[in-house]
């Protein structure tokens, strides 16, 4: 299934504005929980199913691990959409970009790879998703559902605040639930 995806700024405001609701309510949730009588359900995203609270959890875990195989298993056999301009990218070369680290996989798990033009301005650096989730000053994450074109989605954000990495940085990844599991359909 082919699905259309708009990119560019007025993505990131959406996700900005997103992020936003998403870390409100669950901070507001948490409040309302820790107001709550003991024995009371401590659900840490109470707006989400289990399903995606674990997807959270898990697939942003292996990002910290640098665990390509991990992430790999999230990809769909008919691939992704890959950064800004969400441009279509097959399983096959999903995977070989990452058994050669390379691209996709420095993008996701080593700055050290990132191919990106040398700044003389002393202007901050490309820095891998792993990089931002493990080495920055502030992180927080959050998940959200929705249903498009009948598709029940999951739409994980990560908020990073990283001087060495351009300050405050959105990373976002969507996935797809089909077959009784998650699939990613797009990545930043």
């Amino acid at each position: 299934m082919k699905m259309k995806w708009r990119a560019g700024p007025p993505r990131a405001v959406m996700f900005s504005a997103m992020l936003s609701s998403m870390l409100l309510t669950q901070t507001i949730s948490a409040a309302a929980q820790s107001a709550s009588p003991p024995g009371a359900s401590r659900a840490p995203h109470a707006s989400i199913s289990p399903q995606t609270a674990a997807l959270e959890r898990d697939f942003f875990a292996a990002l910290r691990q640098g665990n390509a195989k991990k992430f790999l298993s999230y990809v769909p056999e008919e691939g992704l959409h890959v950064g800004p301009q969400a441009k279509p990218v097959g399983r096959a070369e999903v995977e070989e970009q990452l058994s050669h680290r390379r691209d996709l996989y420095c993008k996701l798990f080593d700055s050290s790879c990132i191919d990106s033009p040398i700044k003389l301005d002393a202007s901050s650096r490309a820095c891998s998703d792993r990089e931002l989730l493990t080495h920055s000053e502030k992180v927080r994450t959050a998940a959200s559902e929705t249903v498009r074109n009948g598709v029940r989605q999951a739409i994980l954000v990560a908020e990073v605040k990283n001087k060495r990495c351009g300050g405050a940085n959105l990373v976002d990844f969507i996935f797809n639930y089909v077959h009784g599991e998650w699939k990613l359909f797009s990545v930043p």
